[in-house]
């Protein structure tokens, strides 16, 4: 874990940096299905802050916005196509970025499975973290 006081994180091509100011307020893996398929992996792993935390260093006008359904908006950079960020109307002072984008350590790990009744048959997870129905309290056993 980090002892930093940000991060800084980039789409795949580099045409878009970001830094997140610290402390992160969450770190664990989706495996619902809108982050698979956005991703095309078995699950995604998201970290999230405050927007007054997170800062775009270049490319901002790179950035592009799907929505997928009434609330939620998916970021992505026009010129590579990489998904990184994740916003949701319910939430408009937050933002979620993957932690695969960032460029080094979080300061903290990984805490959790959510989503977890979506999850993928052919990748088996057995890293004794807890599991979660959708994005809620309610543990799977």
């Amino acid at each position: 874990m980090s002892t930093a006081k940000s991060i800084q994180g980039q789409c795949f091509c580099g045409s878009v940096k970001f830094e997140l100011t610290f402390p992160t307020d969450m770190c664990g893996h989706c495996h619902c299905e809108s982050c698979r398929r956005a991703h095309g992996a078995a699950f995604v792993t998201w970290t999230g802050v405050p927007k007054t935390q997170f800062k775009f260093l270049s490319g901002e006008e790179k950035i592009k916005r799907y929505k997928s359904s009434v609330a939620v908006h998916w970021g992505f950079c026009s010129d590579c196509g990489s998904s990184f960020l994740y916003e949701h109307d319910g939430s408009p002072e937050r933002v979620w970025v993957t932690a695969a984008s960032l460029t080094g350590s979080l300061d903290r790990k990984p805490d959790s499975h959510v989503s977890y009744e979506e999850h993928v048959d052919w990748f088996t997870v057995n890293d004794g973290l807890p599991r979660y129905r959708e994005k809620s309290d309610e543990e799977i056993k």
